[in-house]
């Protein structure tokens, strides 16, 4: 068994994710997620995720580590500011981020998550 995943090798056809957040507050997205590898228990996953514009309200029940490699974002967690990401910014959505997700221009990123 190989030990190394590298994206570049894998070819995986997207999935059409169905709505995955609390509430949609704009647009009409459609995001597809494009699952390259996975714990044998499915406690973590890896890939990509893109998304067409839209805002949503978001409450995260996952670890979500994301590096953006397309388009733009903003998320705004309740009570605090607004912080707009794009190209190259790479964060940390915490179990508990609760607010709001706008996808300002076609988005892609890449993404591992584990669930707690």
């Amino acid at each position: 068994m190989n030990h190394l995943v590298a994206f570049r090798d894998r070819q995986v056809e997207p999935a059409i994710n169905t709505p995955f957040f609390a509430e949609l507050l704009s647009g009409n997205p459609t995001t597809r997620a494009w699952r390259i590898a996975a714990a044998d228990d499915g406690q973590v996953s890896s890939g990509f995720w893109s998304a067409t514009p839209a805002k949503w309200r978001m409450d995260y029940k996952v670890w979500e580590f994301c590096q953006i490699l397309e388009g733009t974002c903003v998320i705004t967690p309740d009570g605090g500011a607004l912080q707009e990401f794009g190209p190259g910014d790479t964060f940390v959505c915490e179990p508990g981020l609760c607010g709001t997700w706008e996808v300002t221009s076609p988005l892609r990123k890449a993404f591992v998550i584990r669930r707690i």
